[in-house]
C-alpha cells in the first residue's frame, strides 16, 4: 500500500508531530509526500522544520516504509517534481504548476507570474509538463524570498482585513479541478494512460471526476484542517479523510472512497463534478 499525504508544513503551530502520523503507515509499504512537508525553506521555521522532517523520516523507518518526497511551493527543492504510480495511471505532483502565479490571492502574486513566465520561456528546450514543472520551481523560489510563511492565524488575520481575498481563494478552489486535469492533459499520449492525479496545494481536500480522469486533493494538516489521505492499493485508489484521536492521526474508515483504476477512463460525469 502506498500512502500519501501533503501539506503538512512541519514547523508550524498545529502541524502534526512525526509520531503522530506513525498509525497511517501500518501496512504501508511507501509513504509519499506530495509537496508542503515542511517549512525547512523558510528560515523563521527552517530549524524546527528540519528537526520534524527528520523525525518523519525516523517515523518511516521503523514502520519499514521507504519514504518519497515531491517538491511544493512552500519546499522547492525538497524531492522531485511529479511522481507517478500504478503502472503509470496515477499522478503525484503538488499542485502549484497549476497556476503561473501559484497562489493568485499572494500580494506577490504579479511578481511570482511574472518569475514563472521568465522562467518558461528560457526553458523552451524542454517538453511538457517538465518546462511548466521547472518554471513552477523557478517561480516557488522567488515566493519563499517573499513570504514570510505566516503562522495559520497570522494568515487567517491577514485575510480578514481583506476579505475580497476571501473570495479570491474561493475562485482558486472552483477552477483548481480543471486546472488539474489539464495538466494531467499535458503529460500527453503516454502508455499507459494517466487516469487519476493526487495534489495537494489549494488546501481544499475532495474528488472531482472530469473528462474521464479522477482528480483527488488531500486537502492540509494546518488551516482548514481537514487532512485526507490517497491511497493507493493494487488496481484501486483511495481517498480517506484522517481524525485525531488520542494524539495520533487515524483513518476514517467510514468515510473511505474506493475508485477502480481501470474503470474511471469510463466515467462519463460532466466537467468538474464533484464525487459524493
Amino acid at each position: 500500500m502506498i500512502v500519501v499525504l501533503s501539506d503538512l508544513h512541519l514547523g508550524l503551530r498545529g502541524s502534526p508531530s512525526p509520531a503522530s502520523l506513525a498509525p497511517l503507515l501500518e501496512g504501508a509499504t511507501e509513504l509519499v509526500l506530495n509537496g508542503d512537508a515542511s517549512e525547512a525553506a523558510t528560515p523563521p521555521f527552517a530549524r524546527a522544520a528540519a528537526d520534524a522532517l527528520a523525525g518523519l523520516h525516523d517515523v518511516a523507518a521503523r514502520a519499514g516504509t521507504s519514504l518519497t518526497m515531491i517538491a511544493g511551493n512552500h519546499d522547492p527543492d525538497a524531492g522531485t517534481l511529479l511522481e507517478r504510480r500504478a503502472a503509470g495511471a496515477v499522478v503525484l505532483t503538488h499542485g502549484h504548476a497549476f497556476h503561473p502565479a501559484i497562489a493568485p490571492w499572494s500580494p506577490h502574486a504579479a511578481a511570482v507570474g511574472a518569475e514563472f513566465a521568465r522562467a518558461h520561456a528560457e526553458l523552451s528546450g524542454h517538453a511538457e509538463p517538465q518546462r511548466t514543472l521547472l518554471a513552477s520551481q523557478h517561480a516557488a523560489r522567488l515566493e519563499r524570498r517573499h513570504d514570510a510563511a505566516k503562522q495559520p492565524m497570522a494568515e487567517l488575520a491577514w485575510m480578514a482585513m481583506r476579505p475580497w481575498k476571501c473570495t479570491e481563494v474561493i475562485g482558486f478552489w472552483r477552477i483548481f479541478p480543471e486546472l488539474a486535469v489539464r495538466f494531467l492533459d499535458s503529460l500527453g499520449p503516454a502508455a499507459p494512460a494517466a487516469h487519476v492525479i493526487a495534489c495537494g496545494h489549494s488546501h481544499r481536500a475532495g474528488a472531482w471526476s472530469i473528462r474521464g480522469r479522477l482528480m483527488l486533493n488531500t486537502g492540509s494538516f494546518t488551516f482548514p484542517g481537514t487532512p485526507h489521505a490517497v491511497l493507493v492499493e493494487g488496481e484501486e485508489v483511495v481517498l480517506v479523510p484522517l481524525v485525531r484521536r488520542g494524539g495520533e492521526w487515524r483513518y476514517l474508515a467510514s468515510a473511505r472512497r474506493s475508485w477502480t483504476i481501470g474503470a474511471i477512463a469510463r466515467a462519463t460525469a460532466a466537467a468538474s463534478t464533484p464525487v459524493a
